[in-house]
């Protein structure tokens, strides 16, 4: 692995650790995937194309390891060419800056020279490598988590009052968010009276590449014009600790892959997964394997493993009595291995990187009732992975003595930088750049487009359902039962799963009868949904007219599980409620149908979203749950525009919070998107009730102290109870948030589905509301775009 640094720069690019592969065809298949079956994998997944032949490969440069081109650190802000930055030379000494510039403009002639006859790919990439040279000259480290591209401290004998003035500024990338946040935050705390502590220093978001700012677009199609890094990090090989297991009551001796699996299982045998028959089952078949017939160990009732589990606490102990300067030793030398793989080089830039680690060998443990669980996750090695990097970068070197990639490829249309497949479920696993990276942002931004176009079309689309719904044609009538579904539910599409080979959910065209009830009540026809979702959360909703009672309506509308009719799709409802009774009873070939049977017999998945497709180009099941996430959300916070009691809600910081967490929550709810309750959600209830009972009483106290004063000693306790009163109010406030956030999981639309320049301008339009109190650091990050291009008046 140090090879990174120290290796030969004159290694030929044939022993470089990876196969040459210019004559083979079927290279860029996925391992284990026939090529006839190359339709069936992701659009990212490389499908056959020959790798393009390497330009110019043979550079001096070239052969230099990412580690010494570029320090892995965050780099400055990319700088134009005509700005007033911070490297003018007014900010230099006099005496210095003379000789400096006729240094450096013959050395940018002589560069410019050199690179006259280098693809321009190169030069963008010589550019920014030599540009975080400069920079690394300092000698200084960036801190990764809190990057700061303030200008650097030049190491000069004096400096001029504007390079001063400039040091204690804001960095040029603040400028950008500081109307969503540091704006935001300062207006925000003037907000009083809700006794809220002192606040906390505002978390800096990292450097990010403003790519929505980029003037030369790339084709269409097109995802990077230069790709360069350094591969991925192999977990470390299993040492042997010794330790004996037992056999009725007898040590036993294991060798080193019989110990590495029984010490996986050890690890987990405080866990809930211990406690499952499937687990326990796929463990005990995968451990008596590597047992082998004459092994001593017959029977999984006589094991114990209590010694290796003992073991294992030991270890964790030691190592949390470890000294600070110990801990911090453990971590140099931790980042010092990673340093090399945190960044890559993507065209003129570095960006952030992702997953870059490989997952480790151990126990698998799925999701939900998963049929796999408790299978051993084999080891991967580097003939199990796939590089994907630019024709003229340098290919990462294999970290591993003696291995060799599987092949190394040149899709400038995908995103991923490697991949490899799955031991347990084939599926594949990629290694992709970090959430805030340009081409993740972009792909988000797209996403929210999309779901946006969809905003034009809708109505045309609702129009095509409620003809749909009448139609006598079975395949007609199913796909738009379903839309009307999606539409409406925002329920996933869902696939059809081998359940023998992973765990029963469904989603729409999945359902089968026993998944759905028709009955009636006071207020009309309902239907019940119940079944398990995407990664086992059990779906449970009833639809239903909303009653003309508003007590009740309002009732419902605090329930999770109940949904009412949109309003104007009362007929639709009913004419959905007569087809679902035809749906659940018969086939359309005018068989009885069983609870296991398909709800809809006629649909899949593909021809769903064909149907979609010609309702609007790309529209898919997601687009329109993307749609109805963001819409509902824009809908629900701009009530606070005419609200009745604005005031009261923009009144503090804790109030206004809980307005938009109030939003975000019927958006959770629209999707499903639920949390097992935290075990130690009642003891947190229980410290919340102690606080509020004291600060009642300390409410009183100082009620009863007011009584006969007057003058300045009053309105010195007076205040004194108005501040015990908002801290009251603030308690009794995240007591009702905590309540009905318990088993809701907020930050799945925030990230996923929630177009965040809908919440950018809430913040700016309802009294600059701080946005670090919305997004964490690293949403900050993914969505830096967003914060930009919002104004208050932005709508979705």
């Amino acid at each position: 692995r140090a090879h990174w640094q120290e290796g030969p720069q004159s290694m030929a690019k044939d022993k470089r650790g990876h196969k040459d592969n210019k004559d083979s065809s079927d290279d860029d298949r996925p391992l284990g995937k026939p090529k006839a079956a190359a339709d069936e994998i992701d659009d990212d997944v490389p499908i056959g194309n020959k790798p393009k032949k390497a330009e110019n490969a043979e550079s001096d440069e070239d052969d230099e390891p990412i580690g010494k081109k570029v320090k892995a650190r965050q780099p400055t802000k990319p700088k134009k060419k005509n700005d007033d930055d911070d490297d003018s030379e007014d900010d230099k000494p006099l005496k210095s800056s003379k000789p400096d510039k006729k240094k450096a403009k013959a050395k940018v002639k002589e560069e410019e020279e050199e690179e006259e006859d280098k693809p321009a790919s190169r030069k963008r990439a010589r550019a920014s490598r030599a540009k975080v040279k400069e920079e690394d000259s300092d000698g200084e480290d960036d801190d990764d988590d809190d990057f700061d591209d303030s200008p650097r401290k030049k190491k000069t004998r004096g400096k001029s009052p504007a390079s001063k003035k400039k040091a204690g500024g804001k960095s040029p990338s603040s400028k950008g968010s500081s109307k969503g946040t540091s704006k935001g935050s300062s207006k925000g705390s003037s907000k009083g009276g809700d006794g809220d502590a002192p606040k906390k220093k505002e978390a800096k978001t990292e450097y990010v590449y403003e790519w929505w700012k980029e003037e030369e677009p790339l084709p269409e199609g097109k995802k990077w014009r230069f790709l360069e890094h350094n591969g991925v990090i192999f977990p470390p090989e299993y040492k042997p600790h010794g330790v004996q297991m037992r056999y009725d009551g007898k040590p036993v001796d294991l060798n080193a892959e019989q110990e590495a699996i029984a010490t996986m299982y050890a690890s987990m045998i405080k866990t809930d997964y211990a406690t499952k028959k499937v687990f326990l089952e796929n463990f005990w078949k995968a451990f008596k394997e590597a047992l082998g017939k004459d092994h001593v160990i017959q029977k999984y009732e006589k094991c114990d493993f209590t010694p290796i589990a003992a073991h294992l606490d030991e270890e964790r102990e030691r190592k949390k009595g470890l000294s600070k300067e110990e801990k911090n030793k453990i971590k140099e030398a931790r980042d010092a291995l990673e340093a090399p793989y945190v960044h890559v080089i993507l065209d003129s830039h570095l960006e952030k990187n992702g997953n870059f680690r490989v997952e480790p060998a151990g126990l698998f443990r799925g999701r939900g009732e998963h049929p796999k669980m408790g299978q051993v996750k084999g080891v991967i090695q580097p003939e199990d992975i796939t590089i994907n990097c630019a024709p003229d970068a340098r290919p990462p070197m294999c970290p591993l003595p003696g291995h060799h990639w599987s092949t190394v490829v040149h899709k400038d249309e995908a995103t991923w930088m490697a991949f490899y497949k799955d031991t347990i479920n084939g599926e594949f696993k990629y290694i992709f750049m970090s959430a805030g990276s340009s081409l993740k942002g972009q792909s988000d931004r797209e996403k929210f487009e999309k779901a946006r176009e969809l905003k034009k079309h809708v109505h045309r689309i609702r129009q095509s359902i409620t003809r749909g719904l009448r139609s006598k044609d079975a395949l007609i009538l199913q796909q738009n039962v379903a839309l009307w579904l999606i539409d409406n539910l925002a329920i996933r599409a869902g696939n059809e799963k081998d359940t023998s080979e992973e765990a029963d959910t469904v989603g729409c065209c999945s359902l089968r009868v026993e998944h759905v009830t028709l009955d009636a009540d006071e207020d009309g026809p309902t239907i019940f949904f119940k079944f398990l979702g995407k990664d086992s959360i059990e779906y449970k909703n009833l639809l239903k007219l909303r009653p003309a009672d508003e007590a009740r309506a309002r009732e419902g509308e605090e329930d999770p599980c109940v949904s009412f009719v949109r309003e104007g799709e009362l007929d639709n409802f009913k004419q959905l409620c007569n087809a679902m009774k035809v749906l659940l009873k018969e086939t359309s070939d005018k068989k009885k149908k069983k609870p296991s049977d398909d709800v809809f017999d006629e649909l899949t998945t593909s021809s769903l979203n064909q149907y979609l497709k010609s309702l609007m180009p790309g529209l898919t099941a997601k687009v329109f749950r993307t749609y109805n996430a963001s819409y509902t959300l824009d809908q629900e916070l701009f009530k606070l525009e005419e609200h009745d009691l604005r005031s009261d809600y923009t009144k503090t910081e804790t109030t206004q919070l809980k307005f938009y967490n109030d939003a975000n929550y019927q958006v959770a709810i629209l999707c499903n998107h639920s949390k097992s309750v935290s075990k130690t959600f009642d003891a947190q209830m229980e410290r919340i009730d102690g606080r509020i009972g004291e600060v009642e009483e300390e409410v009183k106290a100082a009620k009863k102290e007011l009584k006969g004063t007057s003058g300045s000693e009053r309105d010195r306790l007076k205040k004194k109870a108005e501040g015990l009163e908002a801290k009251l109010h603030k308690l009794q406030t995240e007591k009702a948030i905590k309540q009905k956030l318990a088993g809701v999981a907020l930050s799945t639309s925030k990230t996923n589905y929630l177009d965040p320049r809908i919440t950018v301008a809430w913040c700016k339009r309802f009294g600059n509301f701080p946005l670090t109190k919305i997004f964490n650091k690293s949403l900050l990050t993914k969505f830096k775009w967003a914060v930009d291009e919002a104004d208050e008046d932005w709508r979705f």
